[in-house]
């Protein structure tokens, strides 16, 4: 596992046939291994054990970072992985109490925090709503007196957000809860929520990590999010049953593939370090371009409608 997240690392910032220039900064003449570097820096990666939590544990440690891993109690990671990390921390995730049992535990300063861990919308929508949504809200915010200057926390969202500008009303209103209690009872005279409970969890990170981001509550903090699309994981059987395997086949059938977990792992290591210094409030799809092809579709289908 060390030695893949190793080799991983170093192909990252290849970029074979394209020459340097005079205006090429000097960390990238310095060659690959100067990009990315997480030396001396600790991130902090929820939902660690498998799929892109333990790819993007494996790659920051082969980047240089102390990695701290958090998982739900019993969780099985790796051991080649539990090795490599500096701390294993087991919450339950979808408890009220389990962002600041994490917190009080983590040794700062964090100069990444990898909000990782969720469930799909097969499981009961308090879950998803706590898992998804109302735990990286609570960690992120409990962390930032131990944030470092300058630190960076990147949310993995994902494509059913897509409308996530168009229902912000309704993220803010979740996210202003001030309890587990006072959201579940927002959702509970709101059918909708509990219907599409994941949609509306991953809308709402995005809207949040905006929220950071324009109102800099945590100076000098840097909040983006990444949303994939499906991703061969131990979780994509949970949304071949909640979306219908023709829905989850056919975005891979158009894009060649599903991810893998390095495709998502590689963009949220990117987005945590210095060569993304000056990125910040961005909602990443790493998708393959198969959100660039709803979006087309949306804007022929509402062509055709007005040309009605």
């Amino acid at each position: 596992m060390a030695q893949r997240a190793q080799g991983r690392a170093r192909a990252l910032p290849g970029l074979p046939g394209r020459p340097l220039t005079a205006g090429t900064p000097d960390r990238l003449r310095k060659g690959p291994t100067a990009m990315l570097d997480y030396t001396g820096r600790t991130a902090v990666v929820t939902g660690f054990a498998s799929g892109i939590g333990a790819r993007t544990a494996s790659l920051l440690v082969g980047l240089g970072a102390r990695v701290i891993g958090v998982d739900r109690p019993g969780a099985v990671a790796p051991a080649e992985l539990t090795a490599l990390l500096a701390a294993r921390i087991d919450a339950d995730l979808s408890a009220p109490a389990g962002p600041a049992a994490v917190a009080e535990r983590v040794d700062g300063p964090v100069h990444l925090l990898v909000n990782n861990a969720g469930v799909a919308a097969t499981r009961p929508w308090r879950e998803v709503l706590g898992v998804d949504l109302l735990a990286p809200r609570d960690l992120t915010r409990l962390l930032a007196p131990k944030f470092a200057d300058a630190a960076a926390v990147v949310t993995v969202a994902s494509q059913a957000g897509l409308r996530w500008r168009e229902t912000a009303a309704r993220s803010r209103a979740l996210l202003a809860a001030e309890t587990w209690g006072d959201a579940f009872a927002l959702a509970a005279d709101e059918p909708d929520i509990q219907r599409d409970c994941y949609a509306i969890a991953k809308e709402a990170v995005i809207v949040d990590a905006l929220t950071l981001a324009a109102e800099r509550t945590v100076p000098g903090l840097r909040a983006n999010t990444v949303s994939p699309g499906t991703v061969q994981t131990p979780l994509l059987a949970d949304f071949r049953t909640a979306m219908g395997n023709e829905v989850v086949e056919g975005a891979a059938a158009w894009a060649g593939r599903h991810a893998t977990p390095d495709d998502i792992a590689a963009a949220i290591a990117f987005l945590g370090s210095d060569d993304a210094a000056w990125i910040s409030g961005v909602d990443l799809p790493v998708d393959g371009g198969y959100g660039a092809l709803v979006f087309t579709m949306m804007q022929s289908a509402a062509a055709e409608e007005a040309a009605r």
